[in-house]
């Protein structure tokens, strides 16, 4: 994943968080934060499950 793509799945991620919080105003630091961790999470589960996980890339 790219940068592009990485700003891309961040903004759809904080975009569904303050929806599910009922679309409050001022939180939108907080809810990029929050994106930005659950995309890192992604790109190490799917890292991991292709066989990544020990850093060889084998």
């Amino acid at each position: 994943m790219d940068e592009q793509q990485r700003n891309a799945r961040i903004r759809e991620l904080a975009r569904e968080i303050w929806d599910a919080e009922g679309r409050p105003d001022g939180q939108a630091t907080r809810h990029w934060a929050m994106a930005e961790r659950l995309v890192d999470a992604e790109q190490r589960a799917t890292h991991e499950d292709h066989g990544f996980a020990d850093g060889s890339g084998h």
